[in-house]
């Protein structure tokens, strides 16, 4: 399964078109229960998502998946590394982790103690505390100074039919040449594909062309604008991993559902695409 579950909504009331806030521990021990059924392997997860990963390690089910984590911003200052992988696997209860990844690609681009961060990483892995080793980044130009500078493991980067920026640039070609795992994420665009058009918040207003595009192409070819968001992930084989949240369990049977439909699409997607940086990044939202 391709699909990887995203559990910021198990820790923070998060989302744009999220309605119904932060998810209760019930409901998260019977979506990790379904997903596993539908044989769902990897979770994702980060101690910047509120108590998400204390509600995932009291679930019992945890040792049933890869558990990917991430060290927190650590600001220009020498972390203790070592410390914040402990607290995860504490929280999780978990001997170790299938990856982390440093949430803040700064952290090892301008960050002084740049080095020294990668390093204790490192230093982890040989001690079987973590498999993979890397980095979840914002912009094509992060991603090139990570690989040039690291032996980078696995990445995560955003992507959807209106983010293709990684496409564009033939990022996902040189990662399956060396052989780097890719988890794509915000396929949803942060849920905004999935709204209808009249309840787009007033900021994206002059970008509603774009939705309007993305919803006819949906519409002309017979599927439903959550099969149409997830084609764009399925169509490239050097994506591993389509990060994907969800409030309940019959969201996930929903996606899960509309993922089989997302396989069948095969037209050419890259019209749908953004360069605006005020739409596809959303740090730039207001």
């Amino acid at each position: 399964m391709k699909l990887a579950l995203g559990t910021v909504q198990f820790g923070l009331n998060y989302g744009v078109s999220n309605t119904q806030g932060q998810v209760c521990s019930e409901e998260v021990d019977r979506i990790l229960t379904f997903a596993k059924q539908q044989t769902i392997t990897t979770l994702d997860t980060a101690p910047a998502y509120g108590n998400s990963e204390e509600v995932l390690g009291k679930t019992g089910l945890i040792n049933q998946f890869d558990i990917v984590s991430k060290i927190p911003a650590l600001n220009n200052s020498e972390a203790d590394i070592e410390q914040y992988v402990k607290t995860s696997l504490q929280h999780l209860n978990v001997e170790s982790l299938a990856a982390v990844l440093f949430h803040h690609v700064d952290d090892i681009i301008s960050s002084p103690y740049a080095q020294s961060h990668f390093d204790k990483l490192v230093k982890l892995k040989e001690q079987g505390k973590i498999n993979k080793i890397g980095v979840s980044v914002y912009q094509p130009e992060q991603l090139d100074f990570c690989i040039k500078h690291y032996p980078i493991d696995i990445v995560q980067l955003p992507l959807s039919c209106i983010d293709q920026r990684f496409i564009n640039t033939n990022w996902l070609e040189t990662l399956a040449e060396k052989n780097i795992e890719v988890h794509s994420r915000s396929i949803f665009l942060q849920g905004l594909l999935l709204m209808s058009l009249k309840d787009l918040p007033n900021y994206f207003t002059p970008f509603k062309k774009y939705f309007q595009h993305f919803s006819d192409t949906a519409k002309q070819l017979k599927v439903s604008t959550l099969s149409l968001a997830l084609a764009i992930g399925d169509q490239h084989d050097s994506i591993d991993k389509i990060v994907v949240g969800c409030c309940n369990v019959e969201q996930l049977s929903e996606i899960i559902s509309a993922y089989t439909v997302a396989k069948k699409i095969h037209e050419d997607l890259s019209s749908l695409a953004c360069e605006n940086n005020n739409l596809i990044i959303p740090s730039n939202w207001h």
